[in-house]
C-alpha cells in the first residue's frame, strides 16, 4: 500500500486495545494499575511474567475471580499463578452464574494459600479495588495492581441474568483519582 515502514512501526508502537494491558499510572508512581482481560493459564502466566520484568521493584497485587460452573481447572491454574507471583491476592466475583461466589472464591483460595497467606475474599470488585489502592498507599514500596478478567465489561452474570455493573476501568480511574487528590 506504499505506507513507509517507519509509519507502520510508529503506529504499532502506539496501538492500544481496550481491556488489554491497559496501564493506569499516577504521577508519583507509587501505585499503578494494569487492567487486563486475562482469564486463563496462558494469559495469567504472560501477564505476571511481563509485569515482573517491566516492574521488578514493585509489590504485585492481583485482583481476579473465575466464572461459575465452568472451566473448573482454571481456578487451580489462576490461584496457583497468583499465589506464586503476588504479594497480595484479592479473590472477587467474576460472572459466578448460578454458583455461589463464596464457593468459587474458596475453591481458588485453596491454591493461593499454598503459596501465600496474604489474600482476601471480597465479592464486590469495586470494594477490592478500593482496598488495594488504599493499602498500596500505606506501603513503603511502590505497588502495581493487576486487575483481571472483566476489563471494560459493564455486566456480571448472576444466576441466569446479566446484571449491570461498573467496569474495572471506571473503578480504577475513580480510586486512582481519589488517591491522587490526597497526594497533591
Amino acid at each position: 500500500l506504499g505506507v513507509p515502514f517507519e509509519n507502520i512501526k510508529d503506529g504499532l508502537a502506539n496501538v492500544k486495545v481496550a481491556g488489554r494491558m491497559e496501564l493506569y499510572t499516577m504521577p508519583h508512581k507509587h501505585v499503578d494499575v494494569i487492567v487486563d482481560y486475562a482469564h486463563n493459564k496462558l494469559s495469567f502466566e504472560k501477564l505476571f511474567s511481563s509485569t515482573k520484568e517491566e516492574y521488578p521493584d514493585r509489590r504485585i497485587v492481583a485482583i481476579f475471580g473465575c466464572p461459575g460452573k465452568k472451566a473448573l481447572l482454571r481456578r487451580k491454574d489462576l490461584g496457583t499463578i497468583a499465589g506464586q507471583n503476588s504479594d497480595f491476592v484479592y479473590i472477587v466475583a467474576e460472572d459466578p452464574g448460578a454458583e455461589p461466589v463464596i464457593d468459587i472464591s474458596n475453591d481458588i483460595a485453596q491454591y493461593v494459600k499454598q503459596y501465600t497467606s496474604n489474600y482476601a475474599l471480597i465479592e464486590e470488585r469495586g470494594e477490592a479495588i478500593e482496598d488495594a489502592v488504599l493499602k498500596a498507599e500505606k506501603e513503603d514500596k511502590p505497588t502495581i495492581i493487576l486487575l483481571t478478567g472483566k476489563g471494560r465489561e459493564t455486566r456480571q452474570k448472576y444466576g441466569t441474568e446479566y446484571l449491570p455493573c461498573i467496569s474495572d476501568v471506571e473503578y480504577t480511574e475513580k480510586f486512582l483519582a481519589e488517591y491522587d487528590a490526597r497526594h497533591e
